[in-house]
């Protein structure tokens, strides 16, 4: 499937109707930190907006009654996937959103909370807590779910610890899990919703900090809106300078043999190259 900027998503991408496009774009900036992508329509009748993986398309009501505050119901609720869900949840109290349920565990596993906008959609804000089989809290199952595998890289560091540092000042990653003290340790972080691991280097088990080894056999391509920003602010955090961001063009197989990119490099303090792109077409 090729992918398109201006529709970044694989699945459901949900449109939604607001009386006023440019006040629920500051709201829901202000409340629940969604960022806004591009506007549209002559006048703005149309706009897309993100929150880490979440993108949705916001309109201009044509008519009153299809506002759920109007109608005095709602007939859709939405929910978006946080990590960062406790302080996210008191974002939107701050804020001064209207809370429709408290943060909570629910009996599937998910941590979340509930909140109304200002034209009265509902939202539910989640994160993954635990990971249950729908057969554990009651549910009857009437096929099982067949997940889509995915390969994550795991990165054998020196000091696993420090590692999280860096990435999280270079790249703003998220710790998603951490396991293990000083001397050993496990963790799951994400980089612009990209997953991955990293482990306290383990020569018994074959692994070995690039730094130390003096050499690597692979290297890590993040795609992002904007490589030259995030190159700066890697070198800032300590990594090490590899090649300028760059217009590159490749010929491959496939539906479109010709890829335009803007592309380059650094390389972390613990040995790994990473390549910092955006595709162009």
């Amino acid at each position: 499937m090729i992918s398109n900027r201006s529709v970044p998503t694989d699945t459901v991408l949900p449109h939604i109707l607001y009386r006023d496009l440019a006040e629920a774009i500051a709201w829901l900036s202000n409340a629940f930190g969604f960022v806004e992508h591009y506007r549209y329509g002559d006048p703005h009748s149309g706009a897309q907006m993100s929150i880490g993986k979440a993108w949705l398309m916001l309109k201009r009501a044509k008519h009153e009654d299809a506002i759920p505050k109007s109608l005095g119901f709602g007939t859709q609720s939405l929910t978006v996937f946080i990590e960062d869900i406790e302080p996210h949840f008191q974002r939107a109290k701050t804020a001064g959103v209207t809370i429709v349920e408290d943060l909570h565990e629910t009996v599937y596993g998910e941590l979340q909370y509930g909140a109304e906008d200002l034209d009265g959609h509902h939202w539910l804000f989640s994160r993954h807590d635990r990971d249950l089989s729908p057969d554990q809290w009651g549910a009857a199952v009437s096929h099982a779910a067949v997940l889509t595998p995915q390969i994550s890289p795991m990165l054998a560091v020196g000091d696993a610890n420090a590692a999280i540092e860096f990435y999280k000042a270079a790249f703003d990653a998220n710790v998603l899990w951490h396991m293990g003290g000083s001397e050993h340790v496990v963790a799951g972080l994400s980089v612009y919703g990209a997953p991955f691991f990293l482990a306290t280097e383990s020569p018994s088990y074959g692994t070995r900090d690039p730094a130390a080894a003096g050499f690597t056999t692979v290297r890590i391509e993040l795609f992002v809106e904007n490589p030259e920003a995030v190159q700066r602010k890697a070198l800032a955090a300590g990594a090490a300078f590899g090649s300028p961001v760059m217009e590159h063009t490749h010929a491959t197989i496939g539906p479109r043999p010709i890829r335009r990119l803007l592309q380059g490099s650094v390389v972390d303090p613990f040995g790994h190259m990473w390549l910092i792109g955006k595709i162009l077409e």
